[in-house]
């Protein structure tokens, strides 16, 4: 008796393809030249900039990968008194207009980003104008330099993710969100464990196609490097929860302020969220997938070490290419053949 073979749908016949062809893809960098030595990148305004010899080169995709074009200084921007000296405000598209780490401190000696001083609470200010502040105990402080915005159970208003360490305890994420009038801290992951272990978020969104909400983040990216996925249970108890881990990266170089070395998108064609982001010995550039489980998808030798932020560099073909400065002040570009 013969048997008949299972039908397939056509879209999803067609999705697989696609995203088989994307993981076949040969991913290569490439140096693009710059005017002088590069020392930091940016994205800003959803576009990828690059400092090289104290100026500032919007990096343009290219037929043959990217060019760069010469930016007006930029304005250094005012911060708000009270504000972390090395943080960032940050603008919200929901209820939350701007928020910012304040309350600079020095009861935390790491000095992990660069200096010994750390942020002491949190200040949000709601779109109808009004100012809230998490302040921490004594205990603990933002070891961040800037919140970040998601809507994680779809009400229409932003959460915050942050950075909270404890002097004795280290790291651990945190998330703050509105309870019956004001902002407060209302899910955070166990700490780390001890005094100077500290953690990097890597990006926010659904990796893994549940359409929940994760974040993504590097435990110890100086010397333990894991991945993590982790999902807020805000529908249940209210916990959050580690899903999966991936070993072997980094995305931050002890004593410096660049805390972006990552970058988030479709890189596989599958229609869920990838990261990409250095090995742990910034020799390669990981591209990683976590659904339907966790795995590199490419990881491609760099010329040099990575050594600023990592930004998307748009492009009209997908996926989008990856900017990152090197070691050796050179520029590279990842992007798949």
């Amino acid at each position: 008796m013969r048997r008949s073979l299972p039908v397939i749908p056509v879209a999803l016949l067609a999705a697989s393809l696609v995203a088989a062809s994307a993981q076949a893809a040969e991913w290569r960098a490439q140096r693009i030249a710059t005017p002088a030595r590069v020392t930091a990148i940016e994205t800003v305004d959803g576009r990828a900039r690059v400092n090289a010899g104290g100026l500032w080169y919007r990096i343009d995709a290219t037929k043959d990968g990217a060019a760069l074009s010469f930016v007006d200084t930029v304005p250094k921007a005012d911060l708000p008194d009270g504000a972390l000296p090395d943080g960032r405000v940050v603008t919200g598209t929901r209820d939350i207009a701007r928020a910012w780490l304040a309350e600079p401190t020095g009861r935390y000696d790491h000095g992990i980003l660069g200096d010994k001083i750390e942020a002491g609470s949190l200040v949000i200010v709601t779109r109808d104008g009004k100012r809230h502040t998490v302040r921490l105990k004594d205990d603990a402080v933002f070891e961040d330099l800037q919140p970040r915005l998601a809507d994680f159970d779809g009400d229409g208003r932003d959460e915050i993710v942050v950075v909270k360490s404890y002097l004795k305890q280290g790291s651990a994420l945190a998330i703050v969100a509105m309870r019956q009038g004001s902002y407060e801290i209302v899910a955070e992951m166990p700490p780390l464990g001890g005094p100077h272990r500290w953690l990097n978020p890597a990006g926010i969104g659904d990796f893994n196609g549940d359409k929940k909400t994760d974040i993504a983040l590097v435990r110890q990216p100086h010397v333990i490097g894991e991945l993590e996925l982790w999902t807020w249970n805000h529908g249940g108890d209210g916990r959050l929860r580690k899903s999966a881990t991936l070993p072997g990266v980094s995305n931050h170089i002890a004593g410096t302020r660049a805390l972006d070395m990552s970058a988030v998108a479709d890189f596989n064609g599958d229609g869920v969220a990838d990261i990409a982001l250095p090995s742990l010995d910034r020799g390669r550039m990981r591209i990683v997938a976590f659904a339907p489980a966790a795995r590199d998808i490419a990881s491609i030798i760099l010329p040099a070490k990575a050594a600023t932020n990592i930004a998307l560099v748009a492009s009209t073909s997908a996926p989008p290419m990856i900017a990152v400065g090197l070691s050796d002040g050179s520029l590279a570009l990842i992007r798949r053949d």
